[in-house]
């Protein structure tokens, strides 16, 4: 199970802040941005992206009208790391892959006509669709009974870029490990077995 921005999709929000913001704002205040109220109804499906928008300028206070924010907002989300939809291809010939990402109503509408994620995993759970973002428990719950793996969670392995996402996995079971590139996801998989590869896999 695979988070996406990050992890197989380029992800721009921090630098489109950063120069809406004239470089005021950085990586550490666009974080603390995604835990805000604003940005939780965002996640959870229970306020549109326009009314995010306006949430998010006031938030930062960004000398930028909602609408030019939310241009930049359609951005943020470009296209797979190299090898990213290779390496799912490859997965899916042994094992069912998923995708489990906090996200919203612009991006999926991307990750499905844009990106074709529907026909790369088996399985997408969207959090603006399922009401629940990680890390919290029930999200991953949630996912575990979807998959038929309640019972069994050490059977599912999610690779996600947030520590917080990752140690939610952990806390419920799920073998999961902090994603930096295409190629460190891969060695954790063959150090897992679910790949063929040498013996330098880093270890899990």
């Amino acid at each position: 199970m695979f988070d996406l921005a990050d992890v197989l999709l380029e992800f721009g929000g921090v630098a489109s802040v950063s120069r809406l913001s004239h470089g005021r704002i950085g990586a550490a205040e666009f974080g603390r941005l995604w835990q805000s109220h604003a940005a939780d109804r965002l996640y959870r499906g229970l306020c549109t992206p326009d009314e995010f928008a306006a949430a998010a300028v006031a938030e930062l206070s960004l000398p930028a009208a909602p609408g030019a924010f939310l241009e930049e907002f359609r951005t943020w989300l470009r296209g797979p790391y190299p090898g990213a939809f290779e390496l799912l291809a490859e997965v899916r010939t042994r094992v069912v892959v998923a995708c489990l990402s906090n996200t919203n109503a612009l991006d999926v509408a991307r990750f499905r006509d844009e990106f074709a994620l529907g026909r790369r995993f088996d399985h997408c759970f969207f959090s603006n669709e399922i009401g629940l973002r990680k890390p919290e428990r029930e999200c991953y719950d949630h996912v575990l009974a979807r998959l038929g793996l309640s019972a069994d969670p050490e059977r599912a392995v999610f690779f996600d870029d947030s520590l917080s996402c990752v140690e939610g996995a952990r806390a419920v079971g799920m073998r999961a490990y902090q994603a930096s590139s295409v190629a460190g996801i891969r060695g954790h998989l063959v150090a897992l077995g679910v790949l063929p590869g040498d013996s330098h896999a880093p270890g899990v």
